[in-house]
C-alpha cells in the first residue's frame, strides 16, 4: 500500500514539474488581436482619413496620425500603389498620403498568452511601403524583413523575439517626400500550447516502467 501511494505522489510531483518546463505534445492556437492596416473588427474601414484603431505612428517627421488613404485619388486610383481590398487598406499620415521627407514607423500591438510555448510563436503576412522599407521590429529588435515597395505586397515572417503579454510590432519605412504609406495584409499569428494530459500520461508510463521492476525485485527478495 505504501509503495502504491508513494508512486502516485511521485507521478503527481513529476507531472507538475514537467508541465512547467516542456511538453511532449502541443496544440496550435491563433493570436487573437492581430489586424491588417485600415481595418476594424477584421473589416476594411469605410471612408478616407479615418484613424486606424490598430496602428499608430510612433515615428514621423511631423505630428501625424495613422489614417486611411483616399482610394479614389492618386496614388491608389490610377496610380502605382497596389489597390486596396476588402481585408486591408493603405494607411498614411493623412488622407492624401502626403507627408514630409523622413522616417516613419507604424506600430501595432498584440498579446502572447502565458500558456504559449514561446519558441513556437510566429507572425507572418504581406506588406508594402512607400517609399522603401527599413525593417520590421519585434519589441524593438530587428527582424531583417524588407518590402518590395508599393507596387506589390510581399511576405514577411517573424519567428523570434516574442515575450509573454504585450508585444510591439513596428513597420519602419522612409519617405523621400510626397506620397507615403503602409499596407499590411493577411497578417496572422500562431503559437502552440502544451497538452497537459499527454504530458502526464507520458510521465505516468515512465513511472510505471520504473516501479514495476522494483516491485518484482521486492517480491523475489521476500520469497
Amino acid at each position: 500500500m505504501f509503495t502504491k501511494i508513494a508512486t502516485r505522489l511521485f507521478t503527481l510531483a513529476v507531472c507538475t514539474l514537467v508541465l512547467g518546463i516542456f511538453s511532449t505534445a502541443a496544440q496550435a492556437a491563433l493570436i487573437a488581436n492581430l489586424n491588417n492596416t485600415g481595418t476594424s473588427g477584421g473589416v476594411a474601414l469605410v471612408g478616407a482619413g479615418v484613424a486606424d484603431p490598430n496602428y499608430s505612428l510612433i515615428v514621423q517627421p511631423g505630428s501625424a496620425t495613422a489614417v486611411t488613404v483616399d482610394h479614389t485619388i492618386w496614388p491608389i486610383f490610377g496610380g502605382p500603389w497596389v489597390p486596396n481590398n476588402a481585408a486591408s487598406r493603405w494607411i498614411g499620415p493623412d488622407a492624401s498620403s502626403q507627408g514630409p521627407p523622413g522616417n516613419y514607423t507604424y506600430r501595432t500591438t498584440f498579446t502572447v498568452p502565458n500558456n504559449a510555448i514561446l519558441s513556437t510563436v510566429n507572425v507572418s503576412g504581406l506588406w508594402g511601403t512607400d517609399d522603401p522599407s527599413i525593417d520590421i521590429l519585434i519589441n524593438g529588435n530587428s527582424t531583417g524583413n524588407v518590402s518590395a515597395g508599393f507596387t506589390s505586397l510581399v511576405p514577411f515572417n517573424v519567428t523570434s523575439g516574442f515575450v509573454f503579454g504585450t508585444n510591439t510590432l513596428d513597420f519602419a519605412l522612409n519617405n523621400a517626400g510626397g506620397p507615403t504609406g503602409l499596407r499590411v495584409d493577411h497578417i496572422v499569428g500562431t503559437y502552440q500550447i502544451p497538452e497537459p494530459g499527454t504530458v502526464c500520461l507520458a510521465v505516468a508510463a515512465f513511472v510505471a516502467t520504473v516501479s514495476v521492476p522494483r516491485r518484482r525485485r521486492s517480491e523475489v527478495q521476500m520469497t
